[in-house]
């Protein structure tokens, strides 16, 4: 069964599924971009605070999706293999589990003024609070039934959620934040809340589409049954892909607080700006991953394994468009995204900081996407376990060792040391992600998860005849 009416495996096929992908990602990340604009307008202090918080927010976030991101590769593959009604209890199972989270997110937010350094506590605790209160909602909506759409195949519904859920943020931000029609002027408490309600807003849309009648009846989406295999299932393959990011997310909040202790103030806004803008281009390598893990596990899930390698040339290309177009606002014309943030300070010290700063976050950024598009094609395949030892062992030894030891230990190097760290790590994981593709050691999960994709057909054709045969 194809995706769409393209050639499998041809550029058409790839970016007629991941556009709709980038739009959402660039939606959901479009959240935090609009958040510190806003604030740079109301206090470069509180832009700063909310970048370093949201860097520990964004710890949960990616050990979360990581974690849902399987669900998207277990939907993917039962409706390769046409197993359509096991899918709707699939994604049931993980709104259980993006709930179940605040068994977690509670404690983190009543001490949230201990996981952030002193340049950030102050203001940043309050908004982490805020944020990380209302992150289920976030991963039940975006995260589980955006999966179950992406798996399906209906990836334009995702991203007219998420644009909607982004209006309602950016009239909060206007209103909650600069105290604009007649609401009191909150700051960065109000950036908080202004991303909570929106996520609420985008659950909602989401769950209403996801019990409609169509996606009932051929999915099972309105049966919320509680089933230990599937469960069972989901984490174990979620797990290692959970904690190789939580180590990764977590290792990136602690480098955030290093350089809030260690750098001078300039440093530490040209780090966050760098970040901010980092994590917007990133959003759409992060579309076009999920792009890529769709259609993998769709391959996997028929055992057309043989045209993965199909993929390849076309997704070259769009890293090339990708890194020319970035390049232009991160190293041709730097001096065009400081507006965006109003910083006050652009005397040509801070703007020299700021412009070598910022390329070595292209460097990372270009880098690191071709890494997160290989381990993408990975996981797919059901590989967690490599692509889990691989990314912890290569940054914790090639990025939060070195600077641990250069910026926070000796003091002898700064926030573009750690840029540089960041690029040296992911292209360290690209040449492993590539021995691992060329040695073949990943059919083996690759024909495991199609053997289970195609248990669970069978399964159903047996139960399906012994209904008709009582009859």
């Amino acid at each position: 069964m194809r995706l769409t009416k393209y050639e499998p495996g041809s550029f058409a096929e790839i970016w007629t599924l991941s556009w709709p992908m980038v739009l959402a990602a660039m939606s959901n990340y479009l959240m935090s971009l609009v958040d510190r604009s806003f604030l740079g307008r109301y206090s470069t202090e509180a832009m700063v605070a909310a970048t370093g918080a949201y860097t520990v927010y964004w710890t949960h976030v990616r050990t979360m999706m990581s974690f849902i991101a399987m669900a998207t590769v277990i939907v993917s593959q039962c409706h390769g293999a046409h197993s359509y009604r096991q899918i709707g209890r699939i994604v049931w199972q993980v709104l259980y589990v993006a709930f179940g989270y605040y068994m977690v997110l509670i404690p983190c937010a009543i001490f949230s003024k201990d996981l952030l350094a002193d340049a950030y506590s102050t203001l940043g605790a309050p908004y982490l609070s805020i944020i990380l209160l209302t992150l289920p909602f976030h991963l039940a909506g975006y995260g589980a039934i955006g999966a179950f759409f992406l798996g399906i195949g209906r990836t334009r519904i995702v991203p007219v959620v998420m644009i909607i859920s982004n209006v309602v943020n950016i009239v909060l931000d206007y209103l909650l934040i600069l105290g604009h029609g007649g609401f009191p002027r909150l700051g960065i408490i109000g950036a908080g809340l202004a991303m909570g309600i929106a996520q609420m807003v985008a659950f909602s849309i989401f769950l209403y589409l996801f019990l409609r009648r169509p996606f009932r009846r051929y999915y099972h989406t309105h049966v919320p049954i509680f089933c230990w295999p599937l469960m069972t299932r989901l984490f174990s393959s979620g797990t290692p892909n959970a904690i190789n990011s939580l180590f990764n997310a977590g290792g990136l909040a602690l480098v955030f607080q290093i350089v809030g202790k260690v750098c001078p103030p300039d440093a530490i806004v040209a780090f966050s700006v760098a970040h901010t803008i980092h994590l917007a281009f990133w959003s759409f390598t992060d579309g076009l991953g999920k792009g890529v893990c769709t259609i993998c596990s769709n391959y996997i899930g028929n055992g057309q394994m043989r045209r993965l390698r199909k993929i390849i040339r076309p997704l070259l290309a769009l890293m090339g468009i990708f890194g020319v177009v970035t390049a232009i606002f991160m190293v041709i014309a730097p001096q065009l995204v400081l507006p965006i943030f109003d910083i006050p300070n652009t005397s040509p010290e801070f703007f020299a900081v700021f412009r070598s700063v910022l390329f070595w976050a292209w460097v990372a950024l270009v880098i690191d996407s071709v890494r997160w598009l290989t381990q993408n094609a990975l996981i797919s395949a059901g590989d967690a376990l490599f692509t889990m030892f691989s990314n912890v062992g290569c940054f914790w030894g090639f990025s939060l060792l070195p600077i641990s030891l250069m910026v926070y230990i000796y003091r002898c190097a700064g926030a573009r040391f750690c840029w540089q760290c960041f690029a040296t790590d992911a292209g360290i994981r690209i040449i492993l992600n590539w021995l691992r593709f060329r040695s073949k050691r990943w059919r083996y999960h690759a024909r495991r998860s199609f053997r289970v994709s195609r248990m669970d057909r069978q399964m159903r054709r047996r139960s399906r005849n012994a209904c008709r045969a009582s009859i």
